[in-house]
């Protein structure tokens, strides 16, 4: 995907993402108009990726590999009077394998995330990457399961999905390693459909990666390795107008650097955009991007 970072696995995504890092609470305040480490030696400790926010913004989940010798895993914060409190590992099955790329639905109730365990579920898989899903149950989660339709024989990652359940992803299963695309799969009668790849402008014909699409289904994040960036890889967007996605937007230097950003991610208030660098995650109001000012993510 980009290039390799610290880390060594079966893939680049994998390495970029456990190296990497949402709504943020009503009460955080976020004044600045230059993207800020969020919630530093907290949340944010250089070993974070892939963040994700409860509705209510009051319950934050994010992957963290604690030891590089161990598998990167989910865990999850809470907010007490506007206090991002000590995370704790969110228990989905196995401590053998990857779990990373949480994605909480708009309505909350299900738990997406990416892991490298296969496909029975009781055993790691060491050579790629698929989805999964976990329908809550009370204040915990149930079983994950296989998400059907949707994973390939090759990497899939970053779930992201909308309020009517149309679910974006990215994969490398048309061209190969490190050259991922993102793919759009349908919500029908209960099951997805089999994901369709998108067209230029959105995919580029280089690594195009871990969407975000907000709940309306109108606004696309993801980064990317194409030409006219600032760095390894940018962030970008693109608006869906009479059912055809814009030429996307570089998100300029208020987001953007020399080095890779990832992961982006907007708060379910549409305020706040959250993305990753160099395995840190960073925080900047929305409307302090010219290229975000006028997009609408409720």
């Amino acid at each position: 995907m980009k290039r390799s970072r610290k880390i060594t696995f079966s893939t680049r995504y994998l390495s970029s993402a456990i190296l990497a890092l949402a709504i943020v609470p009503p009460i955080f305040c976020q004044s600045q108009n230059e993207a800020q480490v969020f919630a530093p030696g907290v949340i944010s400790t250089g070993h974070e990726a892939g963040i994700t926010f409860t509705p209510d913004g009051k319950t934050l989940y994010f992957a963290r590999r604690v030891d590089r010798k161990q598998p990167a895993h989910i865990y999850r914060s809470h907010s007490v009077e506007g206090v991002w409190q000590a995370p704790q590992e969110v228990l989905l099955g196995g401590d053998t394998w990857f779990d990373l790329d949480p994605c909480i639905s708009p309505d909350g109730n299900r738990l997406f995330f990416v892991s490298s365990r296969s496909r029975d579920g009781v055993t790691a898989n060491k050579v790629t990457m698929h989805l999964w899903v976990a329908d809550r149950n009370g204040v915990e989660w149930g079983t994950p399961k296989w998400v059907d339709n949707v994973n390939s024989e090759s990497k899939d990652g970053t779930p992201t999905v909308t309020r009517d359940g149309t679910l974006y992803l990215f994969s490398d299963r048309k061209d190969g390693p490190n050259k991922d695309s993102i793919y759009e799969s349908k919500l029908v009668s209960g099951k997805y459909t089999t994901p369709v790849l998108l067209p230029p402008p959105i995919n580029s014909g280089t690594s195009d990666t871990s969407p975000f699409i907000s709940p309306n289904g109108k606004v696309l994040l993801f980064y990317s390795t194409r030409s006219g960036g600032l760095g390894d890889a940018d962030i970008y967007v693109s608006f869906r107008k009479h059912g055809k996605w814009s030429e996307p937007f570089n998100l300029g230097p208020v987001v953007n650097s020399s080095v890779e950003e990832d992961n982006p991610v907007v708060s379910p208030d549409g305020k706040q955009l959250f993305f990753g660098r160099n395995g840190t995650l960073y925080v900047v109001p929305v409307a302090a991007v010219p290229a975000l000012k006028k997009a609408n993510f409720r």
